[in-house]
């Protein structure tokens, strides 16, 4: 996703910062997406708040929100401010409720 090239001379482009419930700083956030990663059915946006850059990895229900909403292409999400709120979601492996993320919006 990063311009960057990785190398064994460096870590950049090696350490990813997923965007987690606990890097909202309220209930709801926004970001801006500046890029997005599409490979086989997996779709990762990058988004960046301020100086920070994170990475979100959409699961379904997200991937549906953003078709539903306007977005007719992955790309298209590109320039996009994504609005996100944390829900609780049941995590089958763990067997218990934890926090998710969830798109509310896109402007």
């Amino acid at each position: 996703m990063s311009e960057q090239q990785t190398s064994t001379e460096t870590w950049d482009g090696l350490l990813t910062n997923y965007l987690k419930a606990d890097n909202l700083e309220e209930q709801k956030d926004s970001f801006d997406c500046i890029s997005v990663n599409v490979e086989d059915s997996d779709m990762d946006l990058e988004l960046e708040r301020g100086d920070e850059k994170f990475v979100y990895s959409l699961n379904t229900t997200n991937k549906v929100f953003l078709k539903n909403n306007g977005i007719t292409k992955p790309k298209d999400v590109i320039g996009k401010t994504i609005h996100i709120e944390k829900v609780r979601v049941f995590n089958p492996t763990a067997k218990k409720e934890v926090d998710g993320l969830r798109i509310y919006k896109i402007e």
